[in-house]
């Protein structure tokens, strides 16, 4: 549960960190990076429900755990794509 916790905050934390640094036209592009990891976070959850039904508390805390690892990873990928594309002269590159 406290890796769980950990990684969600570590994506709030990034996301602010970035969204500061962002120029003010891009800075919503981390609001997005957080949906995208909220919603593979959840998707996590739905599909490993059935691993848990049996009501073991060490299963549902090891779905969320992979759910948060997955949520993390995801909210990292769309920052990284959101600081790349908001470099002077990305428009003119891609």
């Amino acid at each position: 549960m406290y890796g769980s916790l950990f990684l969600i905050g570590l994506s709030l934390a990034l996301a602010a960190v970035v969204g500061v640094l962002q120029p003010p036209n891009h800075r919503g592009t981390v609001l997005l990076s957080l949906l995208g990891g909220i919603g593979v976070g959840i998707a996590g959850l739905a599909l490993g429900s059935s691993s848990f039904q049996s009501g073991s508390d060490v299963d549902f805390w090891r779905v969320f755990f992979a759910s948060s690892i997955a949520g993390f990873v995801t909210v990292v990928a769309v920052l990284a794509i959101a600081w790349r594309r908001a470099r002077p002269g990305a428009e003119m590159r891609g």
